[in-house]
């Protein structure tokens, strides 16, 4: 369990480890998981989730600190980090990507209903009353024929 004290200087959360052991994760890529965060930013978003985590440690109700363990560090990290690099990116896309992390990007292979194998060649927010939907526009590799599909966001 995380023990939080009062009154964290930030030098001690720049050098937490679970501050460090998230970053890590969401600037890392796998098989499951590609990093949302362009190389651009990520220097100065490690910075900004710092601070930004040092402000809400030292503002925790003192009650509430002997409540919180790692999972609540680790989520509120991710938080801070998502949030902080949505302040820091401008770009549609970018946005798209930070805050739909799991969902088809440009360059990705996907396949047509009629089997055809094709890549993401763009992207967009839809709304249909309160849903929202990411429209996929692909072209197909061998006809360069492009058809469009979306997926539902949670």
């Amino acid at each position: 369990m995380t023990e939080v004290k009062e009154n964290v200087p930030l030098e001690v959360v720049r050098k937490s480890p679970a501050l460090h052991e998230t970053i890590a994760f969401w600037f890392s890529d796998r098989d499951h998981l590609r990093s949302p965060f362009p190389p651009a930013i990520r220097e100065e978003l490690t910075e900004r989730a710092a601070v930004q985590f040092h402000k809400w440690v030292n503002l925790l109700d003192p009650k509430a600190k002997g409540e919180v363990d790692d999972e609540v560090v680790g989520e509120k990290i991710e938080e801070i980090i998502f949030a902080s690099a949505m302040e820091l990116v401008t770009d549609a896309e970018q946005r798209i990507t930070i805050r739909y992390p799991f969902m088809p990007r440009p360059g990705d292979p996907i396949t047509s209903s009629e089997g055809a194998e094709s890549k993401v060649i763009a992207r967009k927010i839809e709304k249909e009353g309160k849903d929202g939907f990411l429209m996929v526009l692909a072209r197909e590799t061998g006809s360069g024929k492009e058809w469009s599909t979306r997926f539902e966001l949670p």
